[in-house]
């Protein structure tokens, strides 16, 4: 009984910690959401009130979704061939090239992005 109790525990530890990463825990964090299946060439769209990045333009292979208002960090830069802004506010993509990006745009070409996130008050991005 002792095992089984640790790995029920150790279990629902590391689904926490998951939780959080995904931005699905409690803490109201959003994070990027992996959308599109490996492999898929079908046109991913954005819908409204999320930015959007994928690998390759026209939304074909993985695709990530940001909630409006909400930023993400990237461990290791994230390669895409297109991001698109359709929320109401100004995103800051900080990578390899930085670049502000305005409601309703999308910019194509490789990119490492490193973050993403709703530009400052002040207007000055972080790059």
């Amino acid at each position: 009984m002792r095992n089984r109790s640790g790995r029920i525990r150790r279990t629902a530890a590391v689904g926490g910690v998951l939780a959080v990463v995904l931005g699905t825990g409690m803490t109201g964090v959003a994070t990027a959401t992996d959308t599109a299946a490996a492999g898929s060439t079908a046109a991913v769209p954005c819908p409204r009130g999320f930015v959007c990045m994928s690998e390759v333009p026209n939304g074909a292979g993985r695709t990530y979704r940001l909630a409006q208002g909400s930023s993400v960090f990237f461990a290791s830069p994230v390669a895409v061939g297109e991001v698109t802004n359709s929320t109401t506010v100004d995103y800051c993509v900080t990578g390899t090239p930085s670049h502000v990006l305005r409601p309703g745009q999308t910019r194509t070409g490789p990119n490492q992005v490193r973050s993403l996130s709703p530009r400052p008050t002040d207007g000055a991005c972080p790059f």
